[in-house]
């Protein structure tokens, strides 16, 4: 079963961050989960900080909690994870410093790589948030890579989204397309009982992380989901890939581990 009772969203005065704030407030009013708002400061919170944070909060009518603490920042995120028993981590992709390309070892992959729940992560400010339309599920040929379907179910059931389910492999074998068309029918089923409408599309034998971004705006989504880890030297949802999608896509993402969910319900 996914909780969704506690967000955790770390705060600068980035845009990126003002987006992730603006998207937690809403998943947050729909699941009526605690909103944790931290702030990890090297001297001393900016005076400005926390009347943006204020502003943002109640134009929404949304109850927070603010949290301040200094040193590393990525690791006083996971540690406030824990504190908070937070479900979900919302949070901009880079601050202040600006955008990397590359970005191993930025403070969000850290907390990516490291957090015991999902993070959902944005690269700008979304002006108005309404919620989620559209959400793209990929599938590849590794066993968990269907793991983040309940996830994907939550978000979409609370935001009356739709969801693309996207079959994309690095190489462009029968096996895998064949395996892949079982996986999608299943989920497509799945998702269908709860209610849920479903979309579909194929690429394969592309850059994964290209193909997902391309796909994404092609299908008119607002949401990626994306698992960090497989046992499968061939899935794409680990390392560069992984880390080119989140950290280009203009499409925010969420990532989910594979050793914090379930199988879904139904699948063999």
């Amino acid at each position: 079963m996914i909780n969704l009772d506690t967000i955790l969203v770390p705060f600068v005065d980035s845009p990126s961050a003002i987006g992730a704030l603006k998207t937690a407030i809403a998943i947050s009013k729909i699941h009526n989960s605690k909103l944790n708002v931290l702030h990890v400061v090297n001297d001393k919170t900016p005076d400005n900080l926390l009347e943006t944070i204020k502003n943002i909060c109640s134009a929404e009518n949304a109850i927070f909690t603010f949290m301040e603490r200094s040193g590393n920042i990525a690791r006083e995120i996971i540690k406030a994870e824990k504190e908070t028993n937070a479900n979900l981590i919302v949070m901009g992709a880079y601050g202040l410093t600006g955008w990397q390309q590359l970005w191993v070892g930025s403070n969000a992959f850290k907390v990516i790589s490291t957090s015991n729940c999902p993070v959902l992560t944005l690269q700008n400010d979304i002006g108005t948030f309404n919620g989620f339309n559209k959400i793209m599920l990929p599938l590849d040929d590794s066993e968990e890579t269907r793991q983040k379907v309940n996830w994907v179910a939550k978000l979409a059931k609370g935001f009356e989204a739709e969801v693309l389910i996207f079959n994309t492999t690095k190489v462009k074998g029968e096996d895998s397309r064949v395996k892949l068309a079982l996986y999608a029918q299943q989920i497509e089923e799945i998702l269908n009982k709860e209610g849920i409408k479903t979309e579909f599309d194929e690429s394969y034998g592309n850059n994964i992380a290209e193909d997902c971004i391309k796909f994404a705006q092609l299908h008119g989504c607002d949401l990626i989901s994306i698992m960090t880890e497989t046992e499968q030297t061939n899935s794409f949802f680990m390392g560069t890939y992984a880390q080119q999608l989140v950290s280009t896509s203009p499409v925010p993402v969420i990532s989910i581990h594979a050793r914090s969910v379930a199988k879904p319900t139904g699948m063999g």
